[in-house]
């Protein structure tokens, strides 16, 4: 077994091992192209019912890695995800206009001035100068599932589009199931220096 397939045997035996994760799939070529298609067609078809454009940085920077892999999930969250990601509103100059804010958060920024709510868990922020057009940014999120585990780097993760997660979810048998899907990347570090 070469150091490649002992750094993969790893991870899949960590990421198996996490309580709340049912199955996960290393993305292979084919598997790969598919995911990128139905998250193109999701960014084609915007978000607020067509309305917004929206990048989702954290599914493309997880795509870009050596490995990707799919997790499959039947609670509602698990630690080793970080539950803060945000939502952002952005423009092209890359100034935050708006974002998802926590039940938490909510309430400091209900004492603000500078602020509107476009939802209970949703702001504006009223003091921008808006430059270009607006749209919706879903970032990379952090996961610590892979902490600790050696020859790997540049580990990311990424929330995917109803499309990615219906396709995989029918893909794995699972679709008859309140479970998620989440994609996860990550660099070997001896591919990632040569």
């Amino acid at each position: 077994m070469n150091e490649r397939d002992k750094i993969l045997e790893k991870v899949e035996q960590r990421i198996r091992g996490i309580p709340g994760i049912v199955d996960m799939v290393f993305l292979d070529n084919e598997f790969k192209e598919k995911i990128i298609t139905l998250e193109r067609k999701a960014e084609e078809n915007g978000a607020v019912g067509g309305l917004m454009p929206f990048t989702n940085k954290g599914v493309w920077e997880a795509l870009s890695r050596q490995v990707s892999f799919v997790i499959i999930v039947n609670k509602i969250s698990i630690p080793e995800v970080a539950s803060d990601h945000q939502i952002y509103l952005v423009d092209r100059k890359g100034q935050i206009l708006g974002e998802y804010v926590s039940k938490e958060r909510a309430m400091e920024f209900r004492k603000r001035d500078d602020v509107c709510f476009l939802s209970d868990d949703f702001v504006l922020y009223s003091n921008i100068e808006i430059v270009g057009e607006p749209y919706f940014l879903i970032p990379e999120i952090e996961f610590h599932g892979l902490d600790g585990i050696e020859g790997i780097t540049r580990v990311t993760s990424g929330s995917i589009s109803t499309l990615s997660d219906f396709f995989i979810r029918c893909t794995k048998g699972y679709l008859e199931s309140k479970h998620w899907t989440h994609l996860v990347g990550f660099d070997i570090v001896a591919d990632h220096q040569q």
